[in-house]
């Protein structure tokens, strides 16, 4: 059997030795020294037969190998079992020991190591694990393996044909069928749809019939709504009014009096004109409830007429996981047509009892404009005499700021001067000080208090006293520019107010003013 010897293996089994080669000890003894141990190491370790057989050596050294299996394949390539590869009966498998005597036996692994057969017997050239009949045997299997799972894959693929085939053909009549369910389905909601149509032209007509008898009433309504929106929003924007400006003047109370009598007149106007406005409303609600109805037949159609259109080239379609789920909210077919049908005819009934219902509000009219014009004149008089007010009192502020700030920058120029002052005292206090202590280093019976020492005593605190007041001053000074700043500021603050206010009352409430409707048009004779 042509296998390397050198090696401790043969199959899977490995020979059992004590170490793994030092690799490195090559590099540290001589060489005729390495051969020495490896034949020693190889004769140490050849396996001995027991007393039975005499003592004699080992399979190995008796040139006797074990039994192996013989190979029948013939014909094969390099790479294949041959016909002389012998493989190991399984009964006979044994560890491999050394080759030969240039075989050390030597590792770099611990006894234990050699007597459990866990590492390949390893000399300074190579680690040999398996043999040439070995690979040989390990290609032949994979190589059949791999034709297996190829033999396996032309099976699937026309499995797949088959199947994908069978589905394809069911899915494109199932897609017929559903074609045609819906294109009848988008047709009769079609009709319906045109069937709304009718009646809510009808409806409309109707309702412009009786709005052209009410002309005169829809048009006080109407117009009723600009002074009340004018006199809610002249309260809103004076509602703004910053802090201590939010007074209840006379033109608030008379904004509030006239909202008031705008809800009475609309309240009189509206009861007047129940019947007709009860009308209205009821064909009104009667033409929402045909097109609303209209506007879901109008989708239901579109989306209809979209799905029909849609095929397996779209772009638009995606998954929708959820939408085999019937939703609770769908409703039958047999209560969409009794819907339909119903509010068809719920509504030609509504439309027939619609009659002209017209009264003389004449009277009413012009005197509810009379008294909301009186009204709105008093407001707007009111309004004038609370500017002129504020003009007024925004001027005075104005040149009481004036005068502060001239106090203010006179009473800083004043700081400045007494700074100034006070440190030109210090060098009156440094000459003075100076000489009393180059006075206090006479010698012996000269250093007297003489009326010159007495002198300089009373000049240091003479400018210390001066120092002092002036110091005063100056802290009072900076008083004084502190309470200035502040009524500066709160000057400022009361002039921003007020020009604020006056913004209000001059440039939006007296604007929105100027837009109050005339009598003519509260009366309705005449639009805005």
């Amino acid at each position: 059997m042509p296998t390397d010897r050198r090696c401790g293996v043969i199959g899977n089994f490995k020979q059992a030795d004590p170490f793994r080669c030092k690799i490195q000890r090559q590099n540290e003894a001589p060489i005729d020294e390495l051969i020495e141990d490896e034949q020693k190491f190889a004769l140490s370790e050849v396996p001995v037969k027991d007393e039975g057989d005499n003592g004699k050596p080992s399979n190995i050294l008796n040139n006797s190998f074990p039994e192996f299996v013989p190979i029948t394949e013939t014909n094969n390539p390099c790479y294949l079992p041959q016909p002389n590869d012998l493989m190991l009966a399984k009964d006979n498998q044994e560890p491999m020991g050394p080759v030969g005597p240039w075989a050390t036996g030597k590792v770099d692994w611990a006894p234990l190591a050699g007597l459990t057969g866990t590492r390949p017997v390893v000399d300074r050239y190579s680690i040999t694990r398996f043999s040439g009949a070995e690979w040989r045997e390990h290609n032949r299997a994979l190589l059949s393996n791999v034709s297996e799972q190829c033999l396996a894959s032309l099976r699937n693929d026309n499995k797949c044909k088959n199947v994908f085939n069978e589905s394809k053909g069911m899915a494109i009549k199932n897609q017929a069928d559903n074609n045609r369910l819906l294109t009848e389905r988008a047709q009769l909601v079609n009709k319906w749809k045109m069937a709304l149509e009718r009646s809510i032209s009808a409806m409309i007509e109707e309702i412009s019939f009786l709005t052209d008898d009410l002309i005169k009433v829809k048009q006080s309504l109407t117009i009723f709504e600009v002074p009340e929106s004018i006199a809610k929003e002249c309260l809103e924007k004076r509602c703004g009014r910053p802090e201590t400006e939010l007074v209840r003047d006379e033109a608030e109370e008379l904004l509030i009096k006239e909202l008031a009598q705008i809800g009475e007149i609309r309240a009189l106007l509206m009861k007047t004109l129940s019947d007709i406005k009860n009308q209205l409303i009821e064909n009104r609600t009667a033409r929402h409830r045909l097109e609303y109805d209209w506007s879901d037949k109008k989708d239901a159609y579109e989306i209809g007429t979209a799905n029909v259109a849609l095929n397996d080239d779209n772009k638009t379609i995606m998954f929708y996981p959820g939408s085999v789920n019937l939703p609770t909210g769908q409703s039958s077919k047999q209560y969409w047509e009794h819907f339909t049908f119903e509010t068809l005819e719920e509504c030609e009934k509504c439309r027939q009892r619609s009659v002209d219902l017209r009264s003389t509000l004449d009277d009413i009219l012009m005197t509810a404009a009379k008294e909301l014009r009186h009204a709105a004149d008093q407001v707007e008089a009111a309004l004038t005499s609370r500017i002129n007010c504020m003009t007024e009192c925004v001027q005075r502020m104005e040149n009481d700021l004036r005068d502060t700030l001239q106090k203010l920058a006179d009473t800083e120029n004043r700081i400045e001067w007494m700074s100034q002052n006070i440190r030109g005292f210090d060098n009156s206090m440094k000459v003075a000080q100076t000489r009393l202590n180059d006075r206090s280093y006479r010698p012996h019976v000269e250093n007297c208090r003489d009326e010159a020492q007495f002198g300089l005593v009373e000049e240091v605190h003479s400018l210390h006293s001066s120092v002092t007041r002036n110091t005063a001053m100056l802290n009072e000074a900076e008083a004084c520019k502190r309470n200035l700043v502040d009524a500066r500021g709160k000057l400022e603050r009361e002039i921003m107010l007020k020009r604020r206010c006056l913004m209000i009352d001059r440039d939006r409430c007296m604007v929105l003013r100027s837009h109050f409707p005339s009598s003519n048009a509260l009366s309705g004779f005449a639009s805005l």
